[in-house]
């Protein structure tokens, strides 16, 4: 896939600039989004035929298989502030804790695949933990308007949670917008939901 559009905070752009395992982590979610392509192909070929034709959970699991096995990031890592009721905020999707001898440092990261409401559920869940103190930086991807048209009915886009995003400007945030390489009547149709999704074993965080 391609980055199309992209929202990084002075507070995350200062980050990255001068901090390594921030622009590690920065890197290697760019990487989970750049090197997802189409199966047979070396870039991203989304079908095109009619609006909502293709789901979007593949499109999400792919670029966390990147994550997990070429970098070593985990799912569902709990915040301490929700885990008296998990069901009021939900672990953080994606997570890395990168250490050196001298620094240690704490990514998160959410791909948003539900409506607009879950996006901003999503954007506060990951303030939260920045707030609280166990995220340094905070990252979320989502498809652009263009691409959302022909992905599961009422997915948020990039463009809807734009106006909101001033919210993050003092805050250690980076959004992702992406979109397809190509579009093509006769690419393959992307399953809905986890249909055709191949069994494999997720690292699921395991508290240390």
């Amino acid at each position: 896939m391609e980055i199309a559009k992209q929202y990084v905070s002075v507070v995350a752009e200062h980050l990255i600039k001068t901090n390594e395992l921030a622009a590690q982590a920065f890197q290697e979610v760019r990487s989970s989004i750049l090197n997802n392509v189409t199966p047979g192909s070396n870039h991203f070929i989304l079908n095109c035929t009619r609006k909502n034709c293709n789901g979007v959970v593949p499109v999400k699991e792919r670029c966390y298989q990147i994550l997990e096995e070429e970098f070593g990031w985990y799912r569902e890592k709990p915040l301490t502030y929700f885990h008296e009721d998990a069901q009021k905020g939900g672990p953080i999707d994606v997570y890395k804790e990168f250490t050196t001898e001298r620094s240690f440092f704490r990514a998160g990261l959410e791909f948003e695949t539900g409506n607009i409401s879950s996006a901003h559920r999503s954007m506060n869940k990951l303030c939260v933990g920045i707030k609280k103190g166990e995220l340094d930086l905070a990252m979320l991807m989502m498809p652009i308007k263009k691409m959302s048209f022909y992905l599961t009915d009422r997915v948020s886009n990039y463009e809807e949670l734009e106006p909101y995003f001033l919210l993050l400007d003092e805050v250690p945030f980076i959004v992702f917008g992406f979109d397809a390489e190509e579009y093509s009547a006769d690419a393959p149709l992307l399953p809905k939901g986890k249909d055709g999704m191949s069994p494999r074993t997720i690292r699921k965080w395991q508290a240390k």
